[in-house]
């Protein structure tokens, strides 16, 4: 697997700066070109009902002029020493930075989630879950940059391969086989067997739930036959995140891959466990 050139959209928030060690990280891992961007909005205050007044034209060079000195200044601060690019687009965030990402063939868009408020633990920047539902490439995120700065410096050496037992998993397993080679890590499969969500331990049968996990287990066997994989696999009962997060814990995790076809579905189970799985993880997600 290969990531040749990375994108990394900058707001300049304190996330950002949190995410910039991670990214360098990233790139000189992969040896990929790294492109910085940020996307100049225009101004609130050009905005009015329609009995409004005519309003002054948004003065764009200097929006994007202040802009550029600002993201000049961030990619000297965060990546002394490495030729970086740093381009200013015009519109809203995650728009501009899906379409240039589709143009300029980037392998992976690498940003920190971005939620504000009390709703942090609940939500998703829009920003973010935009870009991680449209992005045509592989997205890495974190939700805990600022404070996991260890993973930074050593690399992925633990990866764990959150699978369900659809269609999608024998690409993922093939993907983290990968990944695991080219970064000389311990690969991990990680599947959540329904039965330990909030409020379901008291009604839910136990016999149930063995054959639920030895069906799984079963699946997964077969899986990681057809993909000549004999990585260790984790089971737990509960929604995909706890496990994640569990797991993830427990084995001093790096990364945790999950699919892309998880973000993409139109509504349901599916994309919120690829969400909550990127709220609670402990460490970076790659989306494939």
């Amino acid at each position: 697997m290969e990531f040749k050139h990375i994108l990394f959209p900058v707001d300049f928030s304190r996330r950002a700066h949190g995410a910039a060690a991670h990214i360098q990280g990233l790139a000189e891992r992969f040896r990929a070109s790294l492109t910085l961007v940020h996307a100049a909005e225009e101004p609130w205050q050009w905005y009015g009902g329609v009995d409004a007044p005519v309003l002054p034209a948004i003065p764009w060079p200097e929006i994007e002029a202040d802009a550029q000195s600002r993201l000049d200044a961030f990619a000297a601060a965060e990546f002394p020493g490495m030729s970086v690019g740093a381009v200013i687009l015009r519109g809203d965030p995650a728009t501009t930075v899906i379409n240039y990402a589709g143009v300029h063939k980037i392998d992976m868009i690498a940003l920190p989630t971005h939620g504000r408020g009390i709703f942090r633990a609940a939500l998703l920047g829009s920003v973010t879950a935009k870009i991680l539902h449209d992005s045509p490439c592989s997205v890495w995120t974190d939700a805990h940059c600022e404070k996991s700065a260890v993973h930074a410096d050593r690399g992925w050496r633990s990866i764990l391969c959150a699978i369900d037992t659809g269609p999608e998993s024998n690409r993922l397993i093939h993907a983290a086989a990968d990944l695991g080679k080219q970064c000389d890590a311990v690969v991990r499969l990680v599947h959540a067997v329904p039965g330990g969500e909030a409020g379901q331990e008291r009604g839910f049968d136990m016999e149930f739930g063995r054959f639920l996990e030895d069906t799984a287990r079963s699946t997964i066997a077969d899986l990681q036959h057809t993909s000549g994989t004999s990585f260790e696999v984790c089971l737990r009962a509960g929604s995909p995140g706890q496990v994640v997060k569990a797991e993830a814990e427990y084995h001093d995790a790096d990364l945790v891959i999950i699919g892309h076809g998880h973000l993409r579905a139109l509504a349901g189970r599916l994309r919120t466990d690829a969400y909550g799985i990127i709220r609670s993880a402990p460490c970076p997600v790659l989306s494939l």
